[in-house]
């Protein structure tokens, strides 16, 4: 109980901390704005909408390319297992897709599948897959050596072996990616409206700090941070339920 108290503090601190530095500054608001300035923003935002329809393009393509990233990553990367020689042979091909920037990839994906919603989808999808494919294969590749040899005593097949003791021995690597993914997913899909887009909260942030409007950049910002800790929250439960099984 404790703790619940303790949460809100270091936040509590910065706000109080920021308001003493900017407050009767206009020149400080000016740049950095103020939580006043941000806090009527934000009602401002959400009472036209525009905040909320923002959002929810932003979370849309997010969470598509998320999915899409996580369930085709995790199958590949646990597919993998199968075969050494494959996994070897894909190794240095998925760890070169993985180091290039996503930053130099949304140029090209823009091109190929224009400025609307696809594109973001697709930025998304490009900034998880790799993480998922890597952590789904090395929680494959990880399973207790004494549980295989346990499998093939009993006279299980591969695929036996596979359902009942490989996916389940690689659940939590395969959550520990969705928690990598979030962010990624997040960043894939505000690149693409940074770059290039007509909606979303990229977008939103691009035209206000073209105005200089600091408070409806920071507002966005706060979207972006709240909807990552909404996503991280659900990927939490889906790990206590899985975990409980």
């Amino acid at each position: 109980m404790k703790l619940l108290f303790l949460y809100p503090l270091p936040l509590i601190i910065f706000i109080a901390i920021w308001h003493f530095l900017t407050v009767g500054q206009p020149d400080r608001q000016f740049i950095f704005s103020s939580p006043s300035q941000v806090l009527n923003t934000c009602f401002s935002l959400l009472k036209s909408g525009e905040l909320v329809h923002q959002t929810g393009v932003t979370v849309f393509e997010a969470l598509c390319g998320f999915i899409f990233g996580t369930v085709i990553g995790s199958f590949l990367g646990l597919s993998m297992w199968y075969s050494r020689t494959v996994a070897k042979i894909a190794k240095p091909y998925i760890t070169a897709i993985a180091t290039i920037p996503i930053f130099a990839l949304a140029p090209i994906i823009i091109v190929w599948f224009g400025i609307g919603i696809l594109s973001k989808v697709m930025l998304a999808f490009l900034s998880t897959v790799t993480v998922s494919i890597v952590q789904s294969y090395q929680g494959a590749m990880s399973v207790e050596p004494r549980f295989l040899r346990l499998m093939k005593v009993v006279g299980a097949s591969r695929w036996q072996t596979f359902k009942h003791v490989v996916i389940p021995s690689s659940l939590i690597w395969v959550i520990n990616a969705m928690k990598l993914s979030i962010g990624l997913a997040l960043l894939g899909a505000f690149i693409g409206e940074f770059i290039s887009a007509e909606e979303g909260l990229g977008y939103m942030i691009v035209k206000a700090s073209g105005l200089y409007d600091m408070s409806t950049v920071l507002t966005g910002v706060i979207a972006l941070a709240a909807i990552a800790l909404f996503l991280t929250g659900i990927v939490d439960q889906i790990e206590k339920r899985l975990l409980k099984q």
